[in-house]
């Protein structure tokens, strides 16, 4: 099974630091971001590559996990236009001439704990998914700033992206994982889209977009300079060193 690390968007929201450093081997906590995606994605022992869609500074990237073992996984930069979510997971698919079955894709400006593990298991388990988004509960006041799915049993009736105040009364955020069915986007045109605000919704409509709730006691973005600061604050207080995991 093939994961999926959406990291191609430039960081213009982090420059100046993004000038000199791809926003994968940003530091949070002394580890690069990369790493603990990684972390999580190697839980699942199933997974053996990585592709980790990037549009400039591929050469620093490749350097990096060439010289890192993630027990044995591969882990290879794929070259995108920072398309958003969708066009380059899309690129990356063709590039790979990955057509069918699951794969896991990861958000890779985000840093958290979760058990993809399960959530793989879970995909599985639930026919006709076009994908399972891993769940987690927010604060009501953090609501706008995600994707909110609103969950029955195991499926999602409703996905709003960044929904504004009064239209759920969800909390229930999209952790920035996912197992997707490569078929369910296999005829989607080449282009410029965000998954989860185009194709979500009308997938939890049509009842083939599902969701596991996870207890998540961290979820730390870095997409600017200023939650890129609030996470390095946080690092020392909630992140425990790799070799203190079980």
């Amino acid at each position: 099974m093939k994961a999926i690390v959406l990291a191609a968007g430039e960081g213009k929201r982090l420059r100046p630091l993004t000038y000199g450093i791809p926003k994968p081997l940003l530091p949070v906590g002394g580890r690069p971001v990369i790493d603990y995606v990684m972390d999580n994605i190697m839980k699942c022992p199933q997974i053996d590559t990585v592709y980790v869609a990037v549009s400039h500074m591929r050469v620093a990237l490749e350097s990096y996990v060439s010289k890192v073992k993630y027990d044995g996984i591969k882990v290879e930069p794929v070259t995108t236009l920072g398309w958003e979510t969708g066009g380059d997971l899309k690129a990356v698919l063709l590039q790979k001439e990955i057509k069918e079955g699951p794969v896991l894709v990861c958000y890779g400006d985000n840093v958290t704990r979760l058990d993809t593990k399960s959530l793989i298991d879970a995909h599985k388990k639930n026919k006709g998914a076009y994908a399972t988004v891993s769940l987690f509960s927010v604060p009501h006041r953090d609501v706008p700033r995600f994707g909110i799915a609103e969950l029955e049993g195991n499926r999602i009736s409703k996905f709003l992206e960044k929904p504004v105040e009064g239209t759920t009364t969800s909390r229930l955020a999209n952790a920035g994982y996912f197992v997707l069915d490569a078929s369910a986007v296999a005829g989607i045109p080449m282009r410029k889209f965000k998954l989860e605000s185009e194709y979500f919704p009308s997938w939890a409509a049509a009842g083939n977009l599902y969701g596991q709730a996870q207890d998540i006691n961290f979820w730390m973005d870095i997409g600017t300079v200023e939650a890129y600061c609030e996470a390095n604050k946080a690092a020392d207080e909630i992140l425990p060193p790799p070799e203190a995991e079980e």
